[in-house]
């Protein structure tokens, strides 16, 4: 388990952050991940990776959209709008989307496993690239309006060959109307996978919002580096 309400976690990640910062990664390895080769072995490991509602806390149900395995990733464009890109180097792409009953909390995690682990490193600076390029973001497909988009470091994450930390602020939603939701998304690389997780709240969560992204990216590592 994740996180359960605003205390209960199982894994505990003592996190520092902080303005800016070149490298997510931590300076301590976990067990070996396995090495993948086909499309049926990369999306059975994905599915066994990819977080359960359970998994983020006992209050935690299914979103819906719950899950899916399109070969694609959402990006900003040279405009700073989200588009969907094919994912042509990659062998398998599953994400799963949770929240609670209440609807004030909504979460993803997703595990994306490429060809070679250059793939995933390439994967990993292109986010990078975009967070520090567009502090503003905008759907290309509906009304939804991010500001306030920025890269934090988290220094004590271990176990990644590299980490982008992105927060940021949700001022529109879908159909236009304003919103006050805040999020934060953690993107590990490791080998030839990279794995998300991603929580939003309403307005002075960030705190748990980091603690819980943290876990749930720890967990989804372990989970790889178990299998």
């Amino acid at each position: 388990m994740v996180g359960a309400g605003v205390a209960l976690v199982v894994i505990v990640v003592v996190i520092t952050f902080g303005s800016g910062g070149d490298d997510g990664g931590g300076t301590s390895a976990p067990a070996t991940v396995p090495s993948v080769s086909s499309s049926a072995a990369a999306h059975d490991l994905a599915t066994h990776v990819t977080l359960a509602p359970a998994d983020w806390g006992s209050a935690y149900v299914r979103d819906s959209p719950y899950e899916g395995d399109r070969m694609a990733q959402t990006l900003p464009d040279q405009n700073c709008k989200i588009v969907a890109e094919s994912l042509t180097d990659a062998l398998a792409n599953q994400w799963r989307n949770v929240k609670d009953p209440d609807n004030t909390a909504f979460a993803s995690s997703t595990l994306t496993v490429y060809k070679g682990a250059d793939f995933a490193k390439r994967d990993i600076a292109r986010q990078r690239d975009a967070v520090r390029q567009c502090p503003s973001e905008s759907e290309a497909n509906d009304k939804r309006q991010w500001d306030n988009v920025h890269e934090v470091k988290i220094p004590a994450l271990k176990g990644f060959d590299d980490v982008v930390a992105e927060e940021g602020h949700l001022g529109t939603n879908e159909k236009g109307q304003k919103t006050d939701t805040y999020y934060v998304s953690l993107t590990g690389s490791r080998g030839q996978y990279v794995l998300n997780s991603t929580i939003s709240r309403g307005p002075d969560t960030q705190e748990q919002n980091r603690t819980d992204a943290a876990d749930a990216l720890s967990l989804m590592l372990s989970r790889l580096a178990s299998r």
